[in-house]
Order: structure tokens, then sequence, then C-alpha cells
């Protein structure tokens, strides 16, 4: 129970995650610009690819709500 309930949370993190990113793709990439040069480079370019990040983000909220809803499968 335990461990569904830890996915659960990660796949919630996740949706509001994605839903960030796909409203402010700009803003939420550069708020990621750190570290190493190349992840910042990577950063950098996604920052000014916002329709890929909202691609990454679609994705994201979908693998969240997949993740969310198989954890508990005979609650309706």
């Amino acid at each position: 129970m335990l461990m569904r309930r830890l996915i659960e949370l990660g796949a919630i993190l996740a949706i509001g995650e994605g839903v960030v990113a796909f409203v402010a793709p700009r803003r939420y990439s550069l708020l990621w610009r750190f570290g190493p040069e190349s992840y910042k480079r990577l950063m950098t370019g996604l920052a000014e690819r916002p329709a890929l990040v909202r691609l990454f983000s679609t994705a994201e909220v979908g693998v969240g709500l997949w993740l969310a809803l198989r954890q508990f499968p005979n609650v309706e």
C-alpha cells in the first residue's frame, strides 16, 4: 500500500510539473538551466523550442495520469 501511494505521489508531481511546463515552456526550461555546461546548453535549446517542451510536457501529464489511475484499479 505504501508503494502505491508513493507511486501516486510521483505521478501527481509529474502531472503538476507537466502542466507548468505546458503553460510556460520558456520560463520552465530556463528555471532548470544550471549544472554542467552540456545540461545548460540542453535547457537553453529547449527554451528556444517551446513547442517541443509542450510536446514533452503533454507526454509527462499522460504518463502521470496513467500511473496515478493504475494504483487503485478496484476503486471507482
